[in-house]
């Protein structure tokens, strides 16, 4: 009898229930909760996730605290915040997006966006112009509250 240990599996196939954090090559996840996951290719549905870190990640009715990948997909869910080369997010709520190119559909909200390119019909509250007048505008203001003290 050997003392080996068994490796992990390469793909996890969906799920119900509750999990720490998930290493492995493709997770596929439906209804539960995931502390964290860091996989190539990651598919959710109906679940909660703290954090992913993928190539590949799709979100559809969940809540994510953030999302970290190559190509990120949001659709009928909600996201604080987002890094990605290319995202794409439809019937979603985003706190914070940066991302290279973002494709958006209807009924979607984006708080604050940084993005080289924005297509489709999104509400963006603020965007990186938004953002730079803003700051310019709170500098400003705290600045002469500071004169009128002296």
């Amino acid at each position: 009898m050997s003392n080996q240990s068994i490796p992990e599996p390469s793909i996890a196939t969906p799920a119900t229930g509750s999990l720490d954090v998930v290493d492995v090559d493709v997770l596929e996840f439906e209804r539960g909760a995931i502390g964290g996951v860091r996989a190539t290719d990651v598919t959710a549905r109906l679940a909660i996730i703290g954090g992913i870190a993928a190539n590949n990640a799709s979100v559809e009715r969940g809540a994510v605290g953030g999302i970290v990948a190559r190509e990120a997909t949001v659709r009928l869910g909600s996201v604080r915040g987002v890094v990605a080369q290319h995202a794409h997010v439809e019937q979603a709520f985003v706190r914070a997006m940066v991302a290279n190119t973002v494709q958006t559909g209807p009924s979607t909200g984006i708080l604050f966006a940084v993005a080289r390119r924005i297509d489709g019909e999104a509400k963006i509250l603020l965007d990186w112009r938004g953002a730079l007048a803003f700051g310019a505008g709170l500098g400003a203001f705290l600045a002469l509250i500071r004169i009128t003290r002296r």
